[in-house]
């Protein structure tokens, strides 16, 4: 049990005695910065409380067999995120070396989106669920071919290419900026409905993310939970969790990784070995050029920010740079550059921190303006820009 969980000693050790002694509360929030291995400890988690047989992570009971392949009907996904970003580095490594562990990855890269249009969250009728019904049953049939564990039958690369572009596809049908309540409803349904003797898991990323009606419905179902069911919230930003919602949640911090954790997982997860990449981030950014120009652009941002002394020419650089930001890459750029405020933080000085957090703050409401309000990104970068070191 939580064999594959690397880091985090102190929190999978208090999970694994309460999953061991069926003290494991019902509804709890594992809160931690991205890349931490929320989602992966939140998936051992649910195998751990399915498992029909000793909870190794070698167990071969029905039910692990199904975790591990993510298409356990006992356990539901909710939430978004970006699921390109891992179904392409999954996609990269697979075609690099077509290995057991490799296959893995990418077919559970892939099924963390699928699992999004579970039936549970769609009727059938749904205009919706209609359009995205061909990419679907694409990707089940073709991921139905693909057997992690027989390396007899090689994978054809054009397969694996249209696996990635219909999962393409489907991702921009996901593009929500909250959780809808209708989720939330029928999240509550299934969880009162027993159709099995399994327990019951879900799972909701970014928890945060839900808006008025849905956090008014979860807190119905807080209040009075089914039993044998588990809720798991995730979130990178639990201060936008509601105080409500957050106070029925038992918490379970997960610290960022040490250099040597993250060496760690690329080495056991990922075979990367060569040393080049400090940390799992800049692992993932080196197969997205893209993303590693905004990441250098959001630390160029940051030492402007926190400069003492700010020059006008290094502001008009920026301001320039910022104009070609555009679309999904106004969230990579956000996201890079509150990854690095959050890396500055320990041991900064306290001038230095009062500046961070307040950006850090500022981040978290720009993310929520542009994605909720649909303000224009340029705006939210200039606020950014002409805020004096930390004033208004």
């Amino acid at each position: 049990m939580f064999e594959n969980i690397i880091g985090h000693k102190q929190t999978v050790e208090l999970l694994r005695e309460q999953v061991a002694k069926n003290r494991l509360p019902g509804s709890i929030l594992i809160e931690g910065p991205r890349y931490a291995g929320k989602l992966t400890l939140a998936l051992e988690l649910a195998r751990s409380l399915t498992c029909t047989g000793d909870r190794s992570w070698n167990c071969q009971c029905q039910s692990c067999r199904s975790q591990k392949l993510l298409v356990q009907p006992d356990t539901l996904l909710l939430g978004y995120d970006n699921f390109m970003e891992e179904i392409s580095v999954a996609y990269q490594l697979l075609l690099k070396n077509d290995q057991i562990y490799s296959r893995y990855l990418f077919l559970r890269s892939v099924r963390k989106l699928l699992r999004r249009f579970d039936p549970v969250f769609y009727d059938e009728k749904e205009t919706k669920f209609k359009k995205v019904q061909p990419l679907l049953s694409a990707l089940e049939e073709a991921l139905a071919a693909i057997n992690p564990e027989d390396l007899s039958t090689p994978i054809k690369p054009k397969a694996l290419e249209g696996i990635v572009e219909n999962a393409a596809d489907l991702a921009k049908e996901l593009n929500l900026s909250t959780i809808p309540v209708n989720q939330i409803r029928k999240v509550t349904f299934w969880a009162h409905t027993s159709t099995t003797e399994s327990r019951k898991v879900v799972i909701i990323e970014n928890a945060e993310k839900m808006n008025d009606s849905a956090r008014n419905s979860m807190l119905k179902i807080l209040e009075e939970p089914p039993a044998g069911c588990f809720f798991i919230f995730l979130s990178s930003r639990t201060g936008e969790i509601i105080p409500t919602i957050r106070s029925r949640l038992r918490s379970y911090p997960l610290k960022e990784r040490t250099e040597e954790e993250d060496s760690k997982v690329l080495s056991l997860i990922f075979r990367e070995n060569s040393g080049a990449y400090s940390s799992i981030s800049s692992f993932f950014d080196s197969f997205d050029p893209d993303v590693e120009v905004l990441s250098d652009l959001a630390s160029q941002f940051l030492a402007y920010y926190l400069a003492d002394i700010r020059s006008d020419e290094a502001k008009s650089q920026l301001k320039e740079q910022l104009k070609d930001i555009k679309g999904e890459s106004v969230k990579v750029f956000l996201e890079k550059l509150l990854e690095h405020s959050r890396t500055a933080l320990p041991g900064a000085r306290f001038s230095t921190s009062v500046k961070l957090e307040k950006l850090c703050r500022d981040l978290n409401r720009i993310w929520f303006d542009f994605e909720s309000l649909n303000m224009n990104p340029q705006l939210l970068f200039e606020y950014l820009l002409y805020d004096e070191g930390g004033n208004v």
